[in-house]
């Protein structure tokens, strides 16, 4: 079993390094691919993320397969960009990567014992999630100095999402659910504009009430903390 696993991953460390070798190839060759930017890509990276929902949706794991190649090729093309740039590699971008999972997830490297992260292997699995939750939770937010709830959050995705995540973290962070306005509750159909932008309006609208709230709390209070319910509706802004 350790020599297949030895083989296994062999197979794998050589399989991507030939994937990085023929985009470093495509590169070199002075094409459409020089003429690339992060900008110019972003068309890609959304039809290929779409895409590979789209074979997930259909529990097609052929077409998975190789949706997923298509995003790794966009991760190569990135990189290879960057690396262009003197800015970073793949090699960087992998680095940053484990970095992030083992110190996020103490539990892989046996720092704790049987206790706050350590998980005993014989736990149920609800609470091996819980502890995992926990570590990932607290050393993110130790990563990160955010001084908005809202900070990190990818503004840019479809209006469903962006609205889903704002509203989540707006009510982890305390926010009563009576202030969270009625076109955050329900979707309408029809009328002059879609309704992906009328969402969309709504929820960067909801999105700067919230900074808005924590940026007059901070400046009454002098510090920047959380805000308990009762700090939301004195804070938050009218009209």
């Amino acid at each position: 079993m350790a020599a297949e696993s030895a083989a296994d991953i062999t197979r794998m460390t050589e399989a991507l390094g030939e994937a990085v070798e023929v985009m470093d190839r495509l590169w070199n060759f002075g094409g459409w691919e020089v003429t690339q930017t992060h900008d110019s890509l972003r068309p890609y990276l959304l039809e290929e993320t779409y895409e590979l929902l789209d074979a997930i949706q259909d529990e097609d794991a052929e077409t998975i397969r190789e949706e997923l190649g298509d995003l790794l090729l966009q991760v190569l093309f990135h990189s290879r960009i960057a690396e262009a740039a003197g800015e970073f590699t793949v090699a960087d971008v992998a680095a940053a990567l484990v970095s992030k999972l083992v110190h996020r997830s103490p539990h892989l490297i046996g720092e704790h014992g049987p206790g706050e992260y350590g998980i005993d292997p014989a736990a149920a699995v609800a609470d091996k999630i819980a502890a995992q939750e926990k570590a990932w939770e607290e050393r993110k937010s130790a990563e990160k100095a955010r001084r908005s709830c809202l900070d990190g959050i990818a503004m840019a995705q479809p209006a469903l999402a962006l609205a889903e995540k704002v509203r989540s973290r707006a009510i982890k962070a305390g926010l009563p659910e009576e202030l969270i306005p009625g076109a955050l509750r329900v979707v309408q159909l029809g009328g002059p504009d879609s309704a992906e932008e009328r969402l969309r309006k709504a929820t960067l609208a909801f999105a700067t009430a919230i900074r808005a709230a924590e940026d007059a709390a901070e400046i009454d209070r002098g510090e920047r903390r959380a805000l308990a319910a009762a700090d939301w509706h004195r804070y938050w802004p009218c009209g």
